[in-house]
């Protein structure tokens, strides 16, 4: 008996643990959006024409190219005029691709050249500053020389101070 029972209370765990364990792996809701990764369907050739055409008849496009023998003159002069329209927008296109392009090299141009003559005016007023912090060294040691002068005992060095900075 105690056998039994003890069996039974086995078999309901077990039982609830695996209606826990499904309960958490359930799919999710049907609202759920589509998971693109999980759609493996093979992609149709490009290049099959038969594909191509299931393809864009599946994406609910109506529209395929006839062969030229079967176009009317009215078509094939619609057809004309549209390439050629488009002809003349892929040329203006590349005029204007061509001209934003040539605007951008003189821009840089003007820029590379700006850049070259703020660097020249930064050297120039380093070189200045340099020179002038030479100067000043120069003249205070020559103060400094005139103050030691004077101090030893040398009369002619303590009548006129040196020139600082100049």
């Amino acid at each position: 008996m105690i056998v039994r029972l003890s069996l039974s209370v086995v078999m309901l765990t077990a039982v609830a643990l695996t209606g826990a364990v499904q309960a958490q792996t359930t799919p999710a809701a049907p609202y759920a959006a589509p998971d693109s990764y999980r759609d493996q369907r093979t992609l149709p050739d490009p290049a099959d024409p038969n594909s191509r055409d299931a393809l864009l008849r599946a994406r609910g496009e109506a529209y395929h190219r006839a062969s030229d023998h079967q176009q009317t003159e009215e078509e094939l002069r619609t057809t004309r005029a549209l390439n050629d329209e488009i002809a003349a927008q892929n040329v203006l296109a590349d005029k204007a691709d061509e001209a934003a392009r040539l605007d951008y090299d003189a821009a840089l141009a003007r820029h590379q050249i700006e850049v070259r003559q703020t660097e020249e005016q930064a050297r120039a007023a380093a070189l200045a500053t340099r020179a002038a912090q030479d100067q000043y060294d120069r003249d205070y040691a020559a103060w400094q020389e005139q103050v030691r002068l004077c101090r030893s005992g040398v009369r002619s060095a303590c009548g006129t101070p040196a020139p600082l900075g100049r």
